[in-house]
């Protein structure tokens, strides 16, 4: 290689170190929160799945609301758009309503529950889709993405059913979106540190 050749390389691989930094690197401790906020919401449906519908209102409520605020703070620390923030805002907003609102309707409390993971789907698809068409992570979070639209359908056409079914469908969806962002974090953070680690032969 050419002594212009490297110096050439080295500031490319320290462009790509810097672009992973301030995207992905800023955002996948929040990706992990948000899949240990969905198991431990999991638990919960398991566990108690035969409490009141208000009961498990609040509890999906302070969720939403705990998770916007994750997804609003990992929005502006990573410069997302429109398609990261809004997950975030629809968020906020349904934890306030589930809050707030008494005597909310099972039926009701289902229609918003898979509106959000529709909306929630669709935020993490568009973010992949604008992903580099090589980045590892974008397969898997369209996957993901996918995987959440389904569940979030599941629960606005099938509001005909008891308090316990929606508690274990509940602990379902948030068990398995759980695990797909704890994995999906984990693989960020993987790419985060190899990235890291290229700078660094590079500086050599």
């Amino acid at each position: 290689m050419s002594s212009e050749g490297h110096p050439r390389a080295a500031k490319m691989v320290k462009q790509a170190k810097k672009q992973v930094e301030s995207k992905l690197g800023k955002i996948w401790w929040a990706i992990l929160l948000r899949g240990i906020l969905a198991i431990a919401l999991a638990a919960c449906a398991f566990i108690w799945p035969d409490k009141t519908i208000s009961i498990l209102v609040k509890l999906l409520g302070a969720y939403f609301l705990i998770d916007g605020i994750v997804g609003a703070i990992a929005a502006y620390r990573g410069k997302g758009g429109i398609t990261q923030l809004t997950p975030a805002v629809v968020s906020l907003a349904l934890g306030l309503v589930l809050l707030l609102w008494t005597g909310v309707s099972a039926k009701l409390f289902l229609i918003l529950v898979g509106v959000w993971l529709i909306v929630q789907g669709v935020g993490l698809f568009i973010d992949a889709w604008k992903t580099r068409s090589g980045a590892p992570e974008r397969g898997l979070t369209m996957w993901i993405a996918v995987a959440v639209v389904i569940i979030g359908l599941v629960f606005v056409f099938w509001t005909d059913t008891g308090l316990v079914s929606i508690s274990w469908l509940i602990g379902l969806g948030a068990a398995i979106l759980g695990c797909l962002l704890i994995f999906l974090a984990t693989r960020i953070r993987t790419l985060r540190q190899h990235v890291q680690n290229l700078g660094s032969m590079s500086d050599e």
